[in-house]
C-alpha cells in the first residue's frame, strides 16, 4: 500500500485532536491517509484499553482514513531502541507514505517526545538498504517519506507550517468527541486530566482560531519541521 500521509501518534486521539483537521482536509482532496497508534493507551487515567479501542474505531470511522494499524509498546515505558525503530521501519516500509505526520517534539506527556524521535529515527533508517524488515516473510524494499511533520500539541511553539481547516473545524470536533472517555461529562467520576475539564473544547477551538488569524483564514492546524519547508513558486505561499 503507498499511503499519501501517515499519521503516527503515541496514543489514539493524540493526531485527531492536533492534526484532525488536515487530515480531513487532504481526503477531502482525494489523498490517502493512514493512521498508526504506537500504543493501546493503556495508562490512561480515564476510560480503559477496550474503550480507547472503541473509540478509537469510531474516530477511524468518521475520519473515512484507509487504514488504521497498531504497534503494541508498553504505553509510558516504550523507549527508542533497536527493536522498536525496527517495529516502526517496517510499517514505514509497509504503507510507503510519502509524507508522516508525528507527534510533538516537546511535549507536556513524555511518550510525545519519545515518539516523536522514533520516528525520526525509523524514517531514516527506512531509507537504509542494509536495515533488513521482513512483512509476511517477504524482504521490504527501503522507503524514505519525503517529509516529517510534528503537529503542534499542548505547548505552544513557532510553527513552521499552518494549515488552513476552516470548512473541517466542525466535522474535526465531532471525531475528536468520539473519544467519550477522555473528555468531560458531566456525570463522570472518573479523575479530571488536563483534557476533561469543561473549557478544553473552548481552548482547542481558540487555538485553532488563533492560528488561522496568523494565515488570514478561520481555522488552522501548525506543524514544525527539522527543515525548512520548500516550494517551487512563491505564490504557493499565502
Amino acid at each position: 500500500m503507498n499511503l499519501d500521509i501517515l499519521a503516527i501518534s503515541a496514543h489514539a486521539d493524540d493526531v485527531e485532536v492536533a492534526a484532525g483537521g488536515t487530515i480531513l482536509s487532504h481526503i477531502a482532496r482525494g489523498r490517502q491517509v493512514g493512521l498508526l497508534d504506537l500504543t493501546q493507551a493503556e495508562l490512561s487515567t480515564r476510560g480503559n484499553v477496550t474503550q480507547r479501542a472503541e473509540e478509537a474505531l469510531e474516530a477511524t470511522r468518521l475520519l473515512a482514513v484507509s487504514v488504521r494499524d497498531q504497534l503494541y509498546l508498553p504505553d509510558g515505558f516504550f523507549q527508542v531502541d533497536q527493536t522498536n525503530v525496527l517495529k516502526l521501519v517496517a510499517k514505514i516500509r509497509k504503507y510507503r507514505p510519502s509524507i508522516i505526520l508525528a507527534n510533538a517534539k516537546d511535549d507536556r506527556h513524555p511518550d510525545h517526545a519519545k515518539a516523536a524521535t522514533l520516528v525520526e529515527q525509523a524514517v531514516f533508517l527506512s531509507g537504509l538498504i542494509r536495515v533488513v524488515t521482513i512483512e509476511d516473510q517477504v524482504v521490504q524494499h527501503p522507503w524514505r517519506p519525503k517529509a516529517v511533520y510534528h503537529y503542534v500539541q499542548d505547548r505552544h511553539c513557532t510553527p513552521d507550517i499552518v494549515v488552513d481547516i476552516s470548512p473541517y473545524i466542525d466535522r474535526k470536533f465531532e471525531v475528536i468527541k468520539a473519544y467519550k472517555s477522555q473528555f468531560f461529562q458531566p456525570d463522570c467520576t472518573d479523575p479530571e486530566t488536563p483534557i476533561s475539564c469543561p473549557s478544553f473544547f473552548e481552548a482547542l477551538r481558540g487555538r485553532n482560531a488563533m492560528l488561522g488569524r496568523q494565515i488570514g483564514v478561520e481555522y488552522a492546524e501548525a506543524f514544525t519541521m527539522a527543515r525548512p519547508p520548500g516550494v517551487r513558486d512563491l505564490f504557493d505561499v499565502v
